[in-house]
């Protein structure tokens, strides 16, 4: 076997278990949409939770009412019926007052027919026994005035009771009613807090998991940027199965990305140590002399328009419409920094952001 053969079989039997270790990961993308949905379920709960919070508060400030009424209604009532209390203790003096007079006038006037005592006897009520003594002039109109006038205070006092042991009553019942509406929204928020939590558990689950895959990836994708700077010892060597011929630009812009796995996302970043999406593009070209825009849009609109089944490393494939931009590397591969809260890494084209929007490739 010559050295060109070789050559040729040494490539092969290192390309094979590279490629399809990158295939095996394929699906590893899929967690990225189980984040996003238990994202989404965690962002309707903590709406949830805000909306119950505004809730809340207007059933606090009707409770916080009702409860100020009904003080203000028992503290009035408790005043009333003190003062019904004296008010009868007054009709009673009064009374007896009224009584000691009769009894004087009857021990003064003897006991003939028109005597107090017959008046006494003959009263149908005490205000008609009042009457007929005034009328007869056995008692004075000041005694008489100063009952009757204890007698209407004395109901009045009375009514007013009345209507405030009604009022109690009616705001005891809403307060009671406003009372279980708060408790109910107050379990119901327990609730969806605690649901919140599990979800939240969940992502950090599903990200850890990520993150394994990611790093797993991002070690399966040097190997894979590793053969293709192999196959650039001799243009002669046929590339790795599943692998596009790449060109030194473009191998070399996977390579300076590359160093940059793991560091944070910052929007507007462009390096060294924090990027965004096109940010990670500007500083990886860079690093071979070439200026692009900072924009995916521009990106997308300028290079050379690349089919799915011709791209190769150093390639930018767009998601999202544009909105999203990272950079092939071959393998159903690219290099990418998603998102705030994420790190620069590794994903599988297929079923990311819906789908490849576009591609385009530059320095060729």
């Amino acid at each position: 076997m010559n050295g060109f053969r070789k050559r040729q079989l040494v490539a092969l039997l290192i390309a094979v278990p590279a490629i399809a270790g990158l295939l095996l990961l394929a699906g590893s993308a899929g967690a990225d949409p189980s984040v996003s949905s238990k994202r989404a379920e965690a962002q309707r709960a903590m709406d949830q939770i805000n909306q119950m919070d505004r809730q809340l508060e207007e059933v606090g400030n009707r409770w916080q009412g009702a409860f100020y009424h009904l003080q203000q209604t028992t503290g009035k009532l408790n005043s009333t019926r003190v003062t019904l209390g004296m008010a009868r203790k007054s009709l009673s003096t009064a009374r007896h007052a009224l009584a000691r007079r009769v009894i004087s006038v009857y021990m003064e006037q003897g006991n003939g027919g028109d005597s107090t005592v017959a008046i006494l006897f003959q009263a149908t009520s005490l205000q008609n026994m009042i009457d007929s003594i005034e009328a007869a002039q056995s008692i004075s109109n000041h005694d008489a005035q100063v009952v009757r006038q204890v007698t209407v205070f004395s109901k009045k006092v009375a009514n007013q009771a009345t209507a405030l042991e009604k009022m109690q009553a009616r705001q005891r019942v809403l307060l009671s009613q406003v009372t279980a509406e708060k408790n109910a929204l107050e379990a119901k928020k327990a609730e969806r807090q605690a649901y919140m939590k599990k979800v939240k558990s969940e992502i950090a689950s599903l990200l850890a998991e990520q993150q394994r895959q990611a790093a797993l990836a991002a070690a399966r994708a040097k190997v894979t940027v590793a053969h293709y700077s192999q196959t650039q010892v001799s243009t002669q060597i046929t590339p790795p199965i599943g692998a596009a011929p790449s060109s030194s630009v473009g191998t070399s812009v996977v390579q300076a990305a590359m160093t940059k796995l793991g560091d944070e996302y910052v929007w507007g970043a462009a390096g060294p140590d924090t990027f965004d999406c096109s940010g990670l593009v500007v500083w990886s070209f860079a690093q071979v002399g070439i200026s692009l825009p900072h924009y995916s849009y521009d990106l997308m609109s300028g290079g050379v328009p690349v089919s799915y089944g011709d791209l190769q490393p150093g390639d930018l494939v767009f998601f999202y419409g544009g909105g999203h931009v990272g950079i092939y590397i071959g393998g159903g591969q690219f290099i990418h920094a998603p998102h705030t809260g994420t790190v620069v890494q590794v994903s599988t084209l297929s079923g990311y952001g819906g789908g490849l929007t576009a591609a385009r490739r530059y320095g060729t």
